[in-house]
């Protein structure tokens, strides 16, 4: 019986090596540049380890990667096991001049190491190590990482889902959810919808009854769409980003806001949506256009999804660690798989603490607990 833990202790050393290479390459999904040299770098090391590497090229983001590995038992038409991971991070250049990377009470900081450049560098080093010790699974594998997830995929969103048609299981190794790292089960579909009021100008001291003013248009939308919100029942409706008027003397002939929907299950998407698009303007000589929609569809707790997550939650017990799960309102490449009807395991990757914020960590013991975890899953699942 494989010592899943202790193989992984073994490789300590390449494992903290290789996330602190990809760390020292600051990769915001904005700068093109950096995200190729990452993407290039991955795909050599992907492909040292025998997958057929492919190269997506892409105009505005870097470049995505996918690399497939036939099974060890190559007749067996076994669905194959897909992994996900993302090499953009939120973090724009210079950070890491500021903020550094070091160890500090058993914690590793940087910036991306947590969500997700330590997701990364498991996986490669997982699949390096299962190849090693001749521990290959039957099924084929399928990894794909792409470099524009931060922003919702826009350009990958395709390729996650053609990379999940037909897969046995995803696992995506993003960072686990708070402190306590655990899977994330369930997450909920994010939305963005653009509200566009267009009114008359006129000028507000000598002519106000002339005008319509967009922004008093908007405003009264922005409450009824705030009466929306039905937070215990996991429903968000947060009017984000408003924008309006051409001068203080002027009835306002234009307004705009950007609107940020979060939902927990496809019912209450398609329902919040309607609600969202039947909105009709009050303001007499005001016109109103609803753009956007829901680009990240809920990723529900499924009876698949269940009992691939208490698979993973076993195992780690055998390992020595305790995971968990929960649902988070954050969204990732795990909604796109797991509309497909793929059961998808999010959180796999690390456990620490302030993704996208000051201070942004790994659990340096973790680690390794991660990685034992990552290769069982490959190898058994």
């Amino acid at each position: 019986m494989t010592d899943w833990l202790a193989l992984a202790k073994s490789q300590e050393t390449e494992l903290f090596d290789l996330i602190e290479k990809l760390v020292m390459i600051e990769t915001p999904t904005s700068d093109k540049a950096a995200n190729d040299r990452i993407s290039g770098i991955t795909a050599e090391l992907l492909a040292s380890i025998g997958g057929e590497v492919t190269v997506h090229p892409e105009k505005k983001y870097g470049d995505h990667i996918t690399a497939n590995w036939t099974g060890k038992n190559r007749d067996s038409g076994t669905p194959h096991a897909l992994v996900i991971g993302h090499l953009d991070t939120v973090w724009p250049i210079g950070t890491l001049e500021r903020m550094g990377y070091y160890e500090k009470d058993g914690r590793m900081y940087g910036p991306g190491v947590l969500d997700m450049k330590a997701g990364i560098a498991t996986t490669i080093v997982g699949l390096r190590t299962l190849q090693s010790q001749d521990l290959w699974p039957d099924r084929p594998v399928r990894v794909l990482f792409n470099t524009d997830e931060e922003v919702g995929s826009p350009s990958s969103r395709p390729l996650v889902e053609s990379s999940a048609q037909g897969a046995a299981f995803a696992l995506v190794m993003e960072p686990g959810q708070a402190g306590a790292g655990a899977l994330k089960t369930q997450r909920k579909g994010l939305a963005e919808f653009r509200l566009v009021v267009e009114g008359k100008a006129s000028h507000a001291g000598a002519f106000p009854e002339r005008g319509a003013s967009a922004i008093h248009e908007l405003a009264q939308k922005i409450v009824e769409l705030q009466a929306m919100n039905d937070w215990p029942d996991g429903i968000t409706v947060s009017t984000g980003l408003i924008s309006g008027g051409s001068a203080r003397n002027t009835i306002p002939a234009h307004a705009e806001a950007t609107i940020d929907v979060r939902a927990r299950t496809n019912e209450q998407a398609e329902k919040i949506e309607a609600q969202i698009r039947a909105l009709k303007p009050a303001v007499e000589g005001t016109s109103l256009t609803i753009e956007g929609g829901f680009h990240r569809p809920p990723m529900e707790r499924t009876p698949e999804l269940a009992k691939l997550a208490a698979s993973l939650i076993e195992w780690s017990h055998e390992i020595g660690f305790e995971l968990t799960e929960e649902s988070t309102g954050g969204g990732s490449d795990a909604n796109l798989t797991a509309a497909m009807g793929v059961p998808s395991a999010d959180g796999l990757g690390s456990k620490g603490l302030n993704p996208h914020a000051e201070g942004e960590n790994i659990e340096i013991s973790e680690q390794p607990n991660r990685l034992a975890l990552f290769m069982k899953a490959i190898h058994s699942l």
